[in-house]
């Protein structure tokens, strides 16, 4: 499985694919994890790329980014990470396969790849 993950800080993306990682080590899935400060590598790879990304990138430019993803492959799962609540609304008409507000904590990530997982 590939992971794309786009995150606001080094640290953050950093911890994100370990647990991303650690999670699909509980699940016996073989994940590779790529972490992105920048959004334009992840949604201008070829559909299929991804198989899910995980997009933190705060407000306006992290939904953006999702969007803009949604649009390039319709299949790629996608969890958006924010601390606006909002977004998670608009998520559900893009089909979102998530949305975990801030702060991230392990128990997220969990409930998040069983739900990628069951659309696989």
């Amino acid at each position: 499985m590939r992971l794309a993950v786009c995150g606001n800080s080094q640290r953050e993306t950093e911890q994100l694919c370990r647990w991303l990682e650690q999670v699909a080590d509980l699940y016996s899935v073989q994940a590779r994890c790529t972490p992105w400060r920048d959004f334009h590598p992840v949604v201008e790879a070829p559909a299929g790329t991804w198989q899910a990304a995980f997009i933190g990138l705060g407000g306006s430019k992290g939904f953006l980014a999702a969007r803009t993803l949604r649009q390039v492959d319709k299949r790629c799962a996608i969890v958006l990470i924010d601390d606006t609540p909002q977004y998670a609304v608009q998520g559900v008409r893009l089909h979102f396969t998530d949305f975990i507000v801030r702060p991230v904590e392990f128990r997220h990530i969990v409930r998040s790849m069983h739900l990628i997982l069951g659309r696989m």
